[in-house]
């Protein structure tokens, strides 16, 4: 703590200007509050990457929301995934599908939900869309490459 402590008093000397109506010392304690702070929060007894830290707020928020959505007798998520193996990978798989949707753009979300969620061949979604069948078809091809490249990451 105390060499934590040091390094925010050494940011407070860095960035203090002596036109401040402040104390050195006064302005440097909330330097040193804040590197500590920071250090509990980042850097604690086991290193987590910021990028894993980001899923576990999303899975955890995934789970509050189904948590909500299921009327099963008031009982937790995990108790109802924990009936069947199948099951579980069933929903693991409408998660995943249902996000990598998310992050798609209306047309390309679109053209997804007609091919495979209601069995449009590509020449009917291209109708539908106004779009020539070649399209529909690098435009699935290129859907698809990147949803397997975001799954394999």
């Amino acid at each position: 703590m105390y060499q934590i402590a040091c390094i925010g008093f050494i940011e407070a000397i860095q960035r203090f200007n002596f036109k401040f109506d402040v104390e050195l010392s006064t302005y440097s304690v909330q330097y040193m509050i804040g590197e500590i702070k920071k250090f509990l929060r980042d850097d604690g007894i086991i290193r987590i990457s910021r990028n894993l830290k980001k899923i576990g707020i999303k899975a955890s928020q995934i789970v509050e929301s189904i948590n909500e959505k299921i009327d099963d007798g008031g009982k937790e998520l995990v108790e109802v995934l924990a009936k069947d193996e199948d099951e579980q990978m069933k929903i693991i798989d409408k998660i995943t599908v249902l996000e990598l949707l998310e992050e798609l753009n209306y047309r390309d979300r679109e053209l997804i939900s007609l091919r495979y969620f209601k069995d449009k061949t590509q020449a009917q979604v291209a109708n539908i869309l106004g779009i020539s069948q070649v399209h529909v078809s690098r435009i699935e091809k290129r859907i698809l490459k990147d949803f397997k490249s975001k799954l394999l990451a």
